[in-house]
């Protein structure tokens, strides 16, 4: 059925009224274009297998549509951008009221297209078949930019979706959405969606207030109102309202606003809110205008309602860039189960108050913004609250406990005071526990951020534990406990310490009141230095011991009283030399001629474990690359080398890496053969090194750097004997060691934010001289002409490990000692296989084993010799 007028000559229906069966095959059902109808009576079936059941074309005007039956289009085609899409009704005309008690039904339910309604009812069923994102139950859409309104939308029926239940493209305006019946979508209840420009979407996206009536409901399985349309589009809403008995709900979220939309007023929840995340879920804004018509603020209120995750997470949850302007209170017997979760870059511009008979679980702010919660914590209830403010956070109006209930607190940020100057109030009957405290030093003042308790309850606070943090801490405030906390009695206060690795630490005694700082530099980034110095330069000297020794071994002496041919492989560690070997006959079936020279360049990785910061064993990692000679002479075996390497470790508190560049000479001889064929024979080194250091020091965000020289050098003279029977050669050896060195002083820079104490921090130079010996075994065992392997158990025995360190924290200077493990022990392994006359391949591993940590160290090497 078609009805057609012209712009300038519109064709006028004073009633039009089906109680029978209009049905169409092929394109709509009923067209009406131009034309201007006072009523719309739709009684029986408007039904179609292609478009639109009805097409209330351009230039159409309808002052009442009515329908009771059913306006239906079976059609397959789904939604897109293309306006050709299966719906229902189809509209680009204007509506001015529009009531529907029977069902419409399509791809889309309704769709409006560059049109106008002014006020929608439904009391029946409108429906969407299908499960395309941009499909709807009704679905607003804009045309070449031009926008589709509706005055007032009220459902009193069952809006069902397989997608969304209201959608409206960006551009288009509704001024209220009531509902009074019920939303069901398999995606989202009310939700927006952009096109883009190219698409024909318009701008900003103007919504009214959104109102759920008594006994109403939104079930959706995304989010029940999703203020949202994935782009940067705005989206501009009144307010939300969730009346007495009426609930939304949503697989996700009950109410999602997302980033950079905005809610101009406040959402009051009388009803029922749940999702699966979280009840509300704000991305956006809620409450950028100071107040609405009817003089409501921003915010959100739960009066008497519920807001709630249906998995157990919050039940509000402020992240990303999300602010809500206003406070949030629940009033009224009124719960937020999970409570409220502020994260990310969230800001909550105002209060959060729990009002006797409301119930709120927790409050957890973990945001970084400045803002944070901008307002104060009050508790009014009999519910017990608990209170954490994470690192970097915001309180700024102080916390206070009105109620008869316990208030838990953990704060790791920072918590302004409130109009009486008090941190922390109690004036319920309830008790205020203190988890954790972290007391910080004013940026402006320099002084203790002091922990103020009042109110007439302040004697039922008690505190577990108060953190101060060290950064820029002014040393001279710790000895009195009132610059940390004041108005608690003395007795309630359990532990005192820092956030630091353990260099500064507080001793409180609650009887007298008294607190004392003790320093422990082994605690400090200067024992964290020390610590991997050691270790570095011990895996080091074993290593160049080791690829040196495999380098040596390829030599044969050619001079009657030197007629046994040698093999040795050195190891070491940082005070003296580990064992080397004496391999007799090693080359007697590979080679056919001494050689005088051996060469080798080697890259090489390392993996090693430290105790960095105190009670943590941290994983670094070596690399690097060492050049070594060796030439045989009548008078011994003399060697060289050098090379460098990076070093990288890392802690919770420190970062320690290093640039090594190191040279040394090792000598072999032997000094005589017994009658019984034993070889005695000796061997020294000297070694220098310079290691550039790269120091960090971490306290929570903050960090500050060093990055000083330390020289290390050292002499080592080892004695043994080789015991040969067949192919077996058993080495026992013994050795003393001087180990120097010397670490620059230095002062902690700051980097970022304050890491240092007040004063700044600085560590003297440190010298290092230590002697120690060493005792080892080896086996070595030639197997085949092509197959030798050798095998090292030692112990390495420190004379005075001790090693005395000085440093200053602001003002006072401190001294240490760092003590050094007595015993190190270390194991060798070597499989070596003879290639030709001129290479040899062999694969080597070394340990060494101390109470402080580990180190290993495995590599495959190749040997050139002429």
């Amino acid at each position: 059925m078609t009805t057609w007028g012209k712009s300038d000559n519109k064709s006028t229906i004073n009633n039009f009224s089906n109680s029978g069966t209009i049905h169409s095959n092929n394109g709509e059902s009923i067209y009406l274009g131009n034309t201007e109808i006072k009523t719309f009576n739709n009684s029986g079936i408007i039904n179609t297998n292609s478009t639109f059941g009805v097409n209330i074309a351009s230039g159409t005007t309808i002052d009442n549509f009515t329908n009771t039956g059913t306006i239906k289009s079976t059609g397959t085609l789904d939604a897109s951008i293309n306006v050709n899409v299966s719906t229902g009704i189809y509209l680009q005309g204007l509506v001015k009221t529009f009531t529907n008690e029977g069902l419409i039904s399509g791809i889309m339910g309704i769709k409006l297209v560059k049109s106008s309604m002014g006020t929608f009812i439904n009391k029946g069923t409108i429906e969407s078949t299908s499960s395309n994102t941009i499909a709807a139950g009704i679905s607003l859409a804009t045309l070449n930019g031009s926008p589709s309104t509706i005055d007032n939308l009220t459902n009193e029926g069952l809006i069902k979706s397989k997608s969304h239940g209201i959608q409206a493209e960006a551009g288009n305006y509704i001024n209220t959405i009531i509902n009074k019946g019920t939303i069901e979508a398999d995606l989202n209840g009310i939700s927006f969606y952009d096109h883009g420009s190219a698409g024909g979407s318009g701008g900003t996206m103007k919504l009214g207030r959104i109102i759920l009536e008594k006994g109403s409901s939104i079930k959706a399985g995304n989010n029940g109102i999703n203020i949202d349309n994935e782009t940067s589009k705005a989206i501009e809403a009144d307010g939300i309202e969730v009346k007495e008995g009426a609930s939304i709900s949503g697989g996700n979220s009950g109410i999602y606003i997302g980033g950079g939309k905005e809610i101009d007023t406040q959402i009051t929840i009388s009803g029922s809110v749940t999702g699966g995340t979280a009840g509300i879920v704000n991305e956006g804004v809620i409450g950028s205008s100071s107040s609405s018509e009817d003089g409501s603020t921003g915010g959100i209120i739960i009066s008497g309602g519920s807001v709630s995750s249906s998995s157990g997470g919050s039940g509000i949850v402020n992240q990303g860039n999300g602010s809500i302007s206003g406070e949030i209170k629940v009033e009224s017997g009124g719960s937020i189960e999970g409570g409220i979760t502020n994260t990310g870059n969230g800001s909550i511009t105002g209060s959060i108050v729990v009002e006797e008979g409301g119930k709120l679980d927790s409050i957890t702010n973990t945001s970084t913004s400045d803002t944070g919660i901008s307002g104060s914590i009050t508790n009014n209830s009999d519910n017990n609250l608990e209170i954490s403010n994470g690192e970097g956070a915001t309180i700024g109006g102080g916390i206070v406990n009105n109620g008869n209930a316990d208030l838990t607190i953990s704060n790791q940020g920072s918590v302004g005071k409130d109009e009486n100057g008090n941190t922390v109030t109690n004036n319920g009957s309830g008790s205020v526990g203190i988890k954790d405290w972290v007391v910080s030093t004013d940026k402006n003042t320099g002084k203790l951020e002091t922990v103020v308790v009042g109110g007439s309850g302040a004697s039922n606070v008690k505190v577990d534990n108060i953190t101060v943090d060290q950064s820029n801490v002014n040393l001279d405030e710790l000895g009195n406990i009132n610059n940390i906390i004041t108005g608690v009695n003395q007795g309630n206060i359990g532990n005192i310490g820092t956030n630091g690795g353990g260099e500064i630490s507080l001793n409180y005694d609650p009887l007298t009141g008294k607190l004392t700082t003790d320093f422990n530099l082994n605690a400090s980034i200067s024992g964290a230095t020390f610590r991997s110095l050691v270790s570095t330069t011990t895996r080091r000297s074993t290593f160049i011991d080791n690829v040196m020794g495999n380098s040596m071994q390829s030599f044969t002496l050619s001079s009657s009283s030197k007629s046994q041919r040698m093999a040795m492989q050195e190891k070491g560690n940082l005070y003296s030399d580990a064992s080397d070997y004496i391999k007799s006959d090693f080359k007697n079936a590979s080679y056919g001629m001494n050689k005088e020279h051996s060469l080798f360049i080697l890259p090489y990785t390392s993996s090693q474990n430290v105790e960095l910061s105190l009670n943590e064993e941290s994983k670094g990692h070596t690399k690097g690359t060492i050049i070594g000679y060796s030439t045989l002479k009548d008078s011994g075996i003399y060697g060289v080398y050098a090379g460098y390497e990076d070093t990288k470790m890392s802690s919770t508190y420190f970062n320690i890496n290093n640039r090594t560049y190191y040279a040394g000479l090792k000598y072999f001889n032997t000094l005589f053969t017994t009658e019984k064929g034993q070889e005695v024979y000796i061997k020294a080194q000297g070694k220098t090194a310079l290691i550039k250091n790269d120091l960090t020091k971490k306290i929570g965000n903050n960090e500050a750097k060093a990055e000083p020289n330390s020289y290390a050098y050292g002499l080592n003279a080892n004695l043994g004997m080789n015991f040969i029977k067949d192919k077996d050669i058993f080495s026992p050896e013994v050795g003393l060691a001087y180990e120097g060195g010397y670490t620059e002083a230095f002062s902690m820079q700051n980097t970022i934010g304050q890491a240092t104490v007040n004063g700044g921090e600085r560590t003297y130079a440190n010298y290092l001289n230590l002697f120690s010996t060493k005792t080892s075994f080896t086996w070595f065992r030639d197997w085949l002409p092509n197959l030798k392997t050798s095998l090292e158990l030692g112990a390495k025995f420190n004379i005075n490990p001790s090693v005395k360190a000085k440093a200053r924290y602001g003002s006072v200077k401190v001294s240490d000692t760092f003590d050094l493990p007595r015993v190190q022990k270390f194991v060798t392994t070597s499989l070596i296989i003879p290639v030709n006359e001129a290479f040899y391949f062999s694969l080597n591993y070394n340990g060494m084993f101390d109470k402080d940590g580990k180190t290993h160290t495995g590599y495959a090497q190749f040997n050139y010799v002429w």
